[in-house]
């Protein structure tokens, strides 16, 4: 397969990410229990390891499904096919969506003042 070493990083940083993910779910689980997260060594807890053996465990199991695997594949075949803007017209969209926000905000913060203004002469 082509794109086999996209495909195995997306893996790595899949695990990555829910090693982060589980960091501050472990940590949490042993604040609300009041479970003392005992320092192993210099400064990693016991909360931390687990989180990085479920992490690692289920990369490992999605990595060797071969269903996923085949999804995976599936997803890159399609990526490749995607036309990707160049840098000036990334900019140019940007700038477009900045400019069109302002302008939303604008119209919307104008009719907020003028309802309170409203409401203000109403309730006053």
């Amino acid at each position: 397969m082509p794109y086999s070493r996209y495909i195995n990083l997306s893996f790595a940083i899949a695990g990555l990410i829910g090693w982060v993910i589980l960091l501050k779910l472990t940590g949490q689980i042993f604040d609300s229990f009041e479970i003392t997260d005992t320092v192993l060594f210099t400064g990693i807890k016991v909360s931390q390891v687990i989180a990085a053996v479920i992490a690692l465990g289920a990369s490992i199991y999605a990595f060797r499904r071969a269903d996923v695997q085949t999804w995976a594949g599936e997803v890159a075949v399609e990526l490749s096919k995607v036309t990707w803007p160049s840098w000036g017209e990334t900019k140019q969209h940007t700038l477009v969506v900045i400019v069109f926000s302002l302008i939303m905000a604008s119209i919307i913060g104008g009719f907020d003042l003028f309802w309170k203004w409203v409401t203000d002469q109403i309730l006053l």
